[in-house]
């Protein structure tokens, strides 16, 4: 077998030797949507019982001033503030999404990892701008040259965000390729998770594990910690382990770095509705006909979906008791959505799964598993039956937030300014959103980090 390119010293020496210049200016734009939107995601989780029993758990592991837990006035080490902070940007499942790769939802990670971190520092803005355009890129350089991870049971998220989570906080403390190296050998031997949490705390829990084991392998490194050099590539490395020996291609993980940014091209998605990607074009179809034909619940008789048969596997839930179940499930986004004609934070709670009402919804929608249809379901047949006969159809295709139908500025923001609503006040959420748009202006990150506290 050929030796294979050095890839983890390759990465290592991007991230140390590459300064902000060579940023695109759209990357750096888009990088400053995802950070908005991400920390509105996870402000608007703020409130749940996910949230509640993590930060009371962040407290019994020890009172520090490092750095905030966003949406309240507690503090806590950079390492379990990242780790609050992570599982509330992921608690909702509206944070966003890579729609190519399937690298999972890696700015909830980043981000956390990265602002903890970087206010407990007091990093500058353009520094931790380009740590999270760092993390971006190295996690997709590598995920481009490997095999899906849920095909082996894995969740990608907490293993493609520790490697992102890692590589923003190497860059934020400046460490030299060495260090850098030691710092994503620690967080290769950190990285975990299984993708049959989906539906349950676990999968936020994952978001947050993540961010915490970035943090803490850059720190570790820092004050001198070794690892393996080679943990990518090497024999019974990170890739040998997580995806079996002789199946990833590390010439591809090195082509193209930063030409250009997978933050400018082909990029990542923001997420319309506060659930799982898979559920999005069946939620557009549904959506699209209740908007178009002004349909009155009280008049369908059934609704049919059609997905194919992994789709069906994993998303199909004949059962649905709460709101994190309801994320992944595909019959609950289609009833909901012909039912309320909206997908928002409201509809994804445990009161709202078990209303009589919502219960009958569920019971008229059809799934059926149609072979035709292209795993994993590159488009989706929405079809409403009506009590006088007439059918109703809309076959979604693109979702709406996915890279090649983008939000626009004005929604991303009308999103953020949702979701923060009752949690920050509308002068500091406008306040956060000018200090996210000019980043690069920022001396020191507490100044933004103070905007997420409430008045």
């Amino acid at each position: 077998m050929a030796t294979p390119p050095p890839v983890t010293d390759t990465l290592a020496r991007f991230v140390a030797e590459t300064d902000y210049s060579a940023i695109s200016d759209s990357a750096l734009s888009n990088a400053k949507m995802h950070l908005l939107d991400t920390i509105g995601a996870g402000l608007a989780a703020v409130s749940t019982t996910v949230a509640a029993i993590a930060i009371n758990y962040c407290k019994r592991m020890g009172y520090s001033q490092e750095a905030s837990i966003w949406g309240t006035n507690e503090k806590a080490s950079a390492p379990m503030a990242a780790f609050t902070n992570g599982l509330l940007a992921h608690t909702l499942d509206f944070d966003d999404w890579d729609a190519y790769l399937r690298a999972g939802h890696p700015s909830s990670v980043i981000t956390a990892a990265a602002l903890a971190l970087g206010e407990n520092i007091g990093a500058s803005g353009k520094d931790f701008l380009k740590a999270y355009v760092f993390g971006i890129e190295v996690l997709t350089q590598m995920a481009a040259g490997t095999p899906e991870l849920h095909k082996r049971g894995f969740h990608s998220t907490p293993v493609w965000g520790s490697i992102g989570g890692v590589t923003a906080s190497a860059s934020l403390l400046k460490l030299d390729p060495e260090k850098i190296k030691a710092a994503l050998g620690v967080a290769a031997s950190g990285a975990a998770g299984i993708q049959r949490q989906q539906g349950s705390m676990v999968k936020p829990f994952h978001a947050g594990n993540a961010a915490r084991n970035g943090v803490e392998a850059a720190l570790l490194a820092q004050q001198g910690f070794t690892a393996d050099q080679n943990i990518i590539e090497a024999p019974r490395g990170f890739c040998d382990t997580f995806f079996g020996p002789g199946t990833c291609d590390y010439e591809k993980m090195l082509r193209g770095i930063g030409q250009p940014y997978f933050l400018e091209s082909p990029a990542l998605g923001l997420k319309m509705h506060p659930c799982s990607a898979p559920q999005f074009l069946a939620a557009d179809a549904a959506l699209q006909l209740k908007r178009e034909h002004g349909i009155d619940f009280a008049d369908v008789a059934k609704i049919e979906v059609s997905i194919p048969p992994m789709r069906y596997q994993r998303h199909f839930h004949a059962e649905v008791k709460t709101g994190l179940r309801g994320k992944f499930a595909i019959n609950y986004v289609v009833a909901l959505g012909v039912l309320e004609g909206k997908l928002d934070n409201d509809t994804f709670t445990d009161a709202k799964a078990n209303d009589p009402l919502v219960q009958q919804a569920l019971r008229r929608v059809h799934v059926i598993i149609d072979d035709s249809i292209p795993e994993p379901g590159v488009y989706c047949p929405v079809t409403i039956e009506l009590k006088n006969g007439r059918r109703l159809s809309h076959t979604a295709r693109i979702a709406k937030g996915h890279p090649e139908n983008p939000m626009s500025e004005s929604e991303v923001l009308a999103k953020f300014r949702n979701n923060v609503t009752g949690i920050i006040s509308t002068e500091r959420s406008e306040q956060l959103i000018a200090a996210l748009k000019n980043l690069e202006e920022i001396g020191d990150m507490r100044q933004v980090t103070g905007f997420l506290r409430p008045a």
